[in-house]
């Protein structure tokens, strides 16, 4: 049988998921179906559900997959709409830097699934690029400027979600931006470098945006 902390965090799960500006409606349907239903049947009201203090402090961890740094451009897109903070360990021009969550505890469940799911995308798409790449300059510049136009268009696509959500009234009390709490931890520990690097690739940057806008945050393994 199971534990009734283990429900309320599966219920919790859903919640998030229910409330997220880039949720489908069939994503958001079922979510919600199936909080309730484990409300009914487990006898979990609202106020069991408001969490420990353990909840409510911002966790830290660090992310399964590692890639190319300018990576952090794209995890960047994600930041208001899963209320997290991302950051990189290591110099932004390797392939094998490391990438932190800051967040509250349910939140950082589930961005840690999506932004595993996109550096893995990310990598494998990266490694195609370069298999065909036949340009002259650097392809370090054109890595880095698809990316950034990757981060472009996924940033559009999820504020485009949120904007149709908020015109609907069943999702007024859809939560977006990263909690204050959580900004100053990541301003506490994180020491932010800025680039000023110029060079860049135009025909990679629109390529990136068409991927960014076209990319499928898909949650439905989070609801089985």
């Amino acid at each position: 049988m199971k534990r009734r902390e283990d429900i309320i965090c599966k219920i919790k799960k859903l919640m998030a998921i229910a409330n997220d500006p880039s949720a489908s409606d069939q994503e958001i349907q079922l979510s919600t179906y199936k909080a309730r239903k484990l409300m009914i049947e487990f006898k979990i009201n609202e106020i069991d559900l408001i969490g420990t203090k353990e909840d409510k402090e911002v966790a830290r961890i660090i992310l399964n997959e590692q890639g190319s740094g300018y990576i952090i451009f794209v995890l960047n897109a994600l930041s208001d709409h899963f209320q997290c903070k991302f950051a990189y360990i290591g110099k932004i021009i390797d392939n094998n830097c490391k990438f932190v969550i800051y967040g509250l505890k349910n939140d950082v469940e589930i961005a840690k699934i999506v932004a595993d799911s996109l550096i893995y995308y990310l990598n494998n798409m990266l490694h195609d690029l370069k298999e065909s790449y036949i340009g002259y300059e650097d392809f370090r510049i054109y890595k880095r400027s698809y990316l950034q136009g990757f981060a472009n268009g996924l940033a559009a696509s999820l504020k485009n979600a949120y904007i149709e959500m908020k015109v609907d009234t069943k999702y007024g009390l859809a939560v977006y931006g990263v909690p204050a709490i959580v900004e100053q931890e990541f301003t506490n520990n994180v020491n932010i470098k800025k680039s000023n690097f110029q060079r860049e690739s135009e025909d990679a940057w629109h390529l990136g945006k068409k991927h960014g806008m076209d990319y499928n945050i898909n949650r439905f393994n989070l609801l089985k």
